[in-house]
């Protein structure tokens, strides 16, 4: 028998957030029973959930009716299934003492449910801290938007499996690649900011910016702790701790072009919808569209052998919501990976929200350069393909 009192109230809507960025963490087929587990610690009039995978652990408290202390450990999905299906607005926790099993109690239903002692949960030792950074939440977003379409998934190329995260003079940046295409995105920080450069894994990238976009968080700064093997994110009663990748990122700077000359300005909308309309039809496993640049017209082409043809024009025009300009004599045509065109283009849309984007082209066998006038900094760059 366990001498637990837990007792605590909680506002319905609040602890469903919380346990779906728990269920989130936890890794779904896991055949360590801790692993699938939420403790839960009700103390100090808050309601404490921590999960982990032993690559990622989540701490998150929130604001609770505290009626006694004590701590469990229940499982995460079957307790997010339960609480979500709730429409009460309170919920009653409890560990019963005769049989350890955790109640929830609304106003016309209950369930109870086996638990674990909190003591099996695994112990996280605190981080040695190297350096620290203190960044606005909507500048980090913003920044793992712009890069982690670009991961490596490759397992074998463990350190572009994730995105370099580093800071260097006074600026915070990101960096990704898989090989075949390369993303950037910089935003300026404070000048006291410590100087590191470390790989994150793209799994806790993908758990951190759903919590930091959440309304009470974005508007918000995360506090970030680094040691040798690990990052720690502290933002409104979350805390985040994640191993980092062991490797050595490479010298991605010298894969930016700096000589292309062809240059295409165009509205970043217009662009996408056009190479997402003629991209329907290439749907065999080798995608390419061309494009075909000249002064007076945009022509995107591609082929499918099950399908057909497709062509879409877009006419050169100054009009700011039909903007195509290309600034150059001769024609060109290159071929690319439609997927990796729109991918930096949903992330200029989402991570800038630029209006125009401009492309800049050496010739058909050389890598494109993306980028915005209102973040120069932010590059994409793409290799293309044979068409």
């Amino acid at each position: 028998m366990n001498n637990n009192n837990l007792k605590t109230i909680v506002e319905t809507k609040t602890l469903t957030h919380a346990l779906a960025f728990a269920n989130s963490v936890v890794e779904k087929r896991n055949v360590i029973a801790e692993l699938s587990h939420v403790k839960l610690s009700s103390k100090d009039g808050k309601l404490e959930l921590i999960t982990t995978n032993m690559e990622i652990y989540l701490s998150q408290k929130v604001a609770a009716q505290v009626i006694s202390e004590g701590e469990i450990m229940v499982s995460t999905k079957t307790l997010n299934d339960i609480i979500r299906k709730i429409s009460d607005n309170d919920v009653t926790l409890r560990v019963s003492n005769e049989t350890d099993q955790l109640e929830i109690l609304g106003k016309n239903c209950a369930f109870n449910l086996l638990t674990l002692h909190a003591n099996q949960f695994p112990v996280l030792d605190d981080i040695n801290v190297e350096a620290t950074l203190k960044i606005s939440c909507s500048d980090f977003v913003k920044m793992i938007d712009g890069t982690l379409f670009s991961v490596s998934v490759d397992e074998t190329r463990y350190n572009l499996n994730g995105v370099y995260f580093y800071v260097k003079d006074e600026e915070c940046c990101m960096a990704s690649t898989d090989g075949h295409r390369l993303s950037v995105s910089v935003v300026k920080i404070a000048n006291n900011a410590s100087e590191f450069g470390v790989i994150l894994p793209k799994k806790t990238l993908e758990e951190i910016v759903k919590i930091l976009k959440d309304p009470k968080n974005i508007q918000l700064e995360t506090e970030i702790f680094l040691s040798v093997n690990r990052i720690k994110f502290v933002c409104n009663d979350i805390i985040m701790v994640s191993k980092l990748i062991d490797g050595t990122f490479p010298d991605y700077q010298a894969f930016i072009p700096v000589e292309n000359n062809y240059k295409l300005i165009i509205n970043t909308k217009l662009l996408a919808d056009a190479i997402d309309r003629v991209a329907t039809i290439t749907i065999d496993k080798f995608q390419a569209i061309k494009l075909i640049l000249s002064k007076d017209l945009l022509e995107i082409t591609a082929s499918g052998e099950t399908r057909g043809v497709a062509k879409e024009c877009i006419p050169c025009s100054l009009d700011e919501s039909n903007l195509c300009i290309f600034d150059h004599e001769d024609t060109l045509s290159i071929g690319f990976n439609p997927k990796y065109l729109t991918d930096a283009l949903s992330a200029v849309l989402s991570a800038t929200k630029a209006n125009q984007v401009e492309l800049y082209f050496l010739n058909a066998s050389s890598p494109m350069l993306l980028k915005t006038l209102q973040n120069p900094k932010d590059v994409f760059v793409i290799m293309p393909v044979k068409v």
